[in-house]
């Protein structure tokens, strides 16, 4: 097979299934290991897929970002096991900011303390919040369709009333370069804004958000802690350069 024709069917395979393993692409062109590996590392560097350990995964346009029931199909183990070490980071009587999106979705069932106030901008949240007998308060402005998350300027002058004692924070990329990036300015506004007025900040990232750059950076000024899970620490091939740079708790190390 042709190089051009084995490159062509490891991008439609990845675009197709997003993530695919070097075993799985050795069989499917019936090519040796260090063939497919030099693939993969040629079509890295000319942008077109992402190398993982054991494979590659597809690269998410930069602007573009999934919707909420995608989102929650997604490394969803992954996510609780996040999700219950953020729990377990609250203490009672803390006022708490929970940014939209998923992982932090999913802290709600682990949060057991007490006295508690949580203000948040996704609009999943509050119904579980309200089920557990948590004080909800909601953040004002334009609901975004594929996050139902409040954003713009009135949902940030909302927020600015606000001081937290933690925020627990969604992101969508972090890179060694680049930083914190997520794909729409707006949430990135209500993210910045969110890390400003809390006293401690956690930034909630599953493995898929490693070495990936969305759109616009999220700004901040004040330390920060990762949350991560044993899957990043795993499989993140530059994870230790990533924890020189950050903060990261999570995960075995």
């Amino acid at each position: 097979m042709l190089t051009t024709e084995r490159h062509q069917l490891i991008i439609e395979e990845i675009n197709q299934r997003e993530t695919v393993s070097l075993q799985e692409l050795i069989n499917l062109t019936n090519s040796s290991t260090s063939t497919i590996r030099r693939d993969l590392s040629q079509l890295e560097q000319r942008g077109l897929l992402k190398r993982v350990h054991g494979g590659a995964t597809q690269i998410a346009k930069r602007h573009e970002e999934r919707n909420m029931t995608d989102k929650e199909l997604r490394h969803q183990d992954e996510k609780q096991e996040i999700a219950r070490l953020a729990a377990s980071l609250i203490s009672d009587g803390d006022t708490i900011y929970l940014d939209a999106g998923t992982t932090t979705l999913e802290m709600i069932p682990f949060i057991t303390q007490q006295d508690i106030i949580v203000v948040t901008n996704g609009l999943t949240h509050v119904r579980p919040l309200l089920e557990k007998g948590i004080p909800v308060y909601m953040t004002g402005g334009e609901v975004k369709s594929t996050t139902f998350a409040n954003i713009g300027v009135n949902a940030v002058k909302s927020l600015e009333r606000y001081r937290f004692d933690k925020a627990f924070i969604g992101m969508n990329g972090i890179d060694l370069n680049y930083g914190l990036t997520t794909p729409d300015p707006s949430e990135s506004e209500m993210k910045e804004t969110a890390i400003n007025l809390s006293s401690q900040v956690y930034v909630l990232l599953d493995h898929s958000k490693f070495n990936e750059v969305s759109f616009a950076e999220v700004e901040y000024e004040k330390s920060i802690e990762i949350l991560t899970s044993e899957k990043a620490v795993q499989t993140i091939r530059n994870f230790d350069q990533f924890k020189e740079k950050y903060n990261i708790n999570g995960g075995l190390q």
